[in-house]
């Protein structure tokens, strides 16, 4: 996935903004380009290069997933389990060690320039037989799982197109709120116009994107890479930040 298409999956997932003159303010003070500057005073950003070239990564920050600067053993080992969990299941066939209890159809009517589109959605309801556990599967264009253990604990993951590859994003939530790590990962294998998620493969993925959450709210490290792994941006939340409230509209 070339520079242009990383960027175009910034502004997507982001609603990336207005960036007229470079990262830096009038201070000269490094920004987050696609949140509100006023908002960012307990933010410090060390580099912020979404639009240029990168950054080469210090070694404490590579983008790896074994790398124990950024996951605890328990995210590692969750994440693993994600990455190809989903390859196989279907609206009838969950995760192994699941079983169906319930299935339900849905339609999105959608405006897509212009044009009316009807948007065919399907969940599934799978219970864990050897815990209490239970995972809800949204199937349609890509694919969105919610697992959640029986104290409201556990992760989305959501796979979908970009390009001709894939995306996968892990979240941990409490109470159906980001806590913890939120980590996206890259699968630059093409598949033409035929895309399907199932014929996604993190196995040997790319790491592109970290942030860490509490209560819903952005706190600590923020890094986003290219799959080269150079920095595009690496920034640090002093305080819990809301950052649904302080994106910025792209032109």
């Amino acid at each position: 996935m070339n520079m242009k298409v990383q960027y175009f999956w910034v502004c997507l997932f982001f609603l990336c903004a207005d960036v007229v003159s470079g990262q830096t303010n009038q201070q000269g003070k490094l920004i987050i380009p696609f949140l509100d500057e006023a908002s960012q005073s307990n933010v410090v950003v060390t580099v912020s290069d979404v639009l240029g070239n990168g950054q080469p990564c210090p070694v404490e920050y590579t983008n790896t997933l074994s790398n124990t600067n950024l996951f605890t053993a328990e995210e590692r080992r969750l994440i693993r389990e994600a990455l190809v969990k989903y390859a196989e299941v279907t609206t009838n066939s969950g995760p192994h060690g699941t079983k169906l209890t319930a299935l339900s159809k849905t339609n999105l009517v959608l405006q897509v320039r212009g044009k009316t589109v009807n948007s065919e959605r399907w969940i599934g309801q799978f219970h864990y037989t050897n815990s209490d556990a239970k995972e809800e599967i949204d199937f349609g264009a890509g694919l969105l799982a919610k697992y959640r253990t029986k104290s409201d604990v556990g992760y989305n993951v959501s796979i979908a197109r970009t390009g001709d590859g894939s995306i996968l994003r892990f979240m941990t939530v409490r109470s159906d709120r980001l806590n913890g790590v939120l980590a996206e990962f890259d699968d630059p294998h093409p598949q033409g116009l035929n895309w399907q998620y199932k014929d996604a493969s993190f196995t040997n993925s790319i790491l592109t994107e970290y942030r860490q959450y509490t209560n819903g709210l952005a706190f600590g490290k923020f890094f986003l890479w290219d799959i080269k792994g150079r920095l595009m941006l690496a920034a640090e939340f002093k305080e819990p930040y809301d950052l649904e409230k302080h994106r910025v509209r792209w032109p």
